[in-house]
């Protein structure tokens, strides 16, 4: 069953598609009156709809059920990144983030990062696709910050990042009950000291992700993957 995105999304009554999703359901899958469709608003709902009526520029949706959060990971999941150099390795982090069941994605340039910004309406759109695919109810946060202190640490109680000669495992690291957690990953040319020490000041754990070297994106993936398949989300 196919996936739309709407802003606004009521538990009961009728929605209508219009612009892009219209055009997408209507005109590209050719979804008619009586068809079954799903519809996300991006804040926490997922409804299952039927269409009852196609006209020239909208299609009415009516709600069948109403879904709060479902799937959704019972924590809020921060990813911490430096922007990385190739803007297609960007776009497909940001797409599996959204699948994975990341909240929130935050890009900081570091002192060794080589993009220094971030298209983040490109990367909205993108992830608004992977909502839709995934039928997932909640869209994840996309923010580019100014400093190191602009990231709201206060609000994530595991604080872990991928360190080079660290002796603990992100298993290891791992609490066994789900809480607020943030995944710090470096740029291609890793933290420079200074960063390192003020990650460890934030309380940030240092972990190794095995004895292979994996990119940014990738280590970024792994750490979302493996609070997944522990917390079970």
């Amino acid at each position: 069953m196919s996936g739309f995105y709407v802003p606004f999304l009521p538990e009961q009554g009728t929605v209508a598609l219009e612009g892009e999703e219209f055009h997408h359901a209507i005109r590209t899958l050719r979804h008619r009156v009586g068809d079954s469709v799903w519809l996300t608003d991006g804040k926490g709902h997922l409804a299952e709809g039927v269409i009852q009526k196609v006209g020239k520029s909208q299609a009415e949706v009516e709600i069948r059920q109403c879904l709060h959060r479902p799937g959704e990971p019972p924590v809020p999941i921060a990813v911490l990144m430096s922007p990385l150099k190739q803007l297609p390795r960007i776009e497909w982090l940001v797409e599996k983030a959204v699948e994975l069941g990341a909240t929130a994605v935050y890009f900081l340039c570091m002192e060794r990062t080589v993009r220094p910004t971030v298209p983040l309406e490109r990367l909205r759109r993108i992830a608004i696709a992977a909502l839709k695919q995934n039928l997932r109810s909640v869209l994840p946060d996309l923010v580019a910050l100014p400093t190191w202190e602009a990231f709201p640490w206060e609000r994530f109680t595991v604080k872990c990042m991928g360190e080079i000669g660290a002796t603990r495992s992100l298993r290891e690291a791992l609490s066994a009950t789900p809480q607020p957690f943030v995944w710090v990953i470096g740029p291609e040319g890793d933290f420079a000291p200074e960063e390192l020490s003020y990650l460890k000041q934030k309380e940030c754990t240092g972990v190794h992700l095995g004895n292979l070297r994996l990119r940014a994106e990738t280590a970024a993936i792994v750490g979302l993957s493996a609070l997944k398949v522990a917390w079970g989300y």
